[in-house]
């Protein structure tokens, strides 16, 4: 079996990316919301409704990615701190067992 080797600053640095990228969505959202605002007056009729429909399935949609991103950087964060944790221990343990 392949041993796994990790880093816990490499993890930190990664799931700052991911919350970089919910940063970044959160803008785009915030451009779209502010361009359907203003074209809301504009919508009318069947149209209206359905832009308007569609508007609320793209920010659920986004709100739950930009939720998926946040959940993933804090994973990454919890293992990164466990590794870093379980990594002193095992030193730790192997230490006083060879007596170091």
């Amino acid at each position: 079996m392949a041993q796994m080797n990790t880093d816990a600053a490499v993890l930190a640095k990664e799931a700052a990316n991911f919350e970089r990228i919910s940063g970044e969505l959160k803008g785009v959202i915030a451009q779209v919301e502010s361009t359907a605002g203003a074209l809301a007056g504009q919508w009318h009729g069947q149209a209206g409704t359905a832009a308007q429909a569609a508007l609320v399935r793209f920010h659920e949609a986004a709100q739950q990615q930009i939720q998926q991103l946040n959940d993933i950087s804090s994973n990454i964060h919890t293992s990164g701190v466990q590794y870093t944790s379980t990594d002193e221990d095992q030193t730790s343990a192997l230490s006083s067992a060879m007596q170091i």
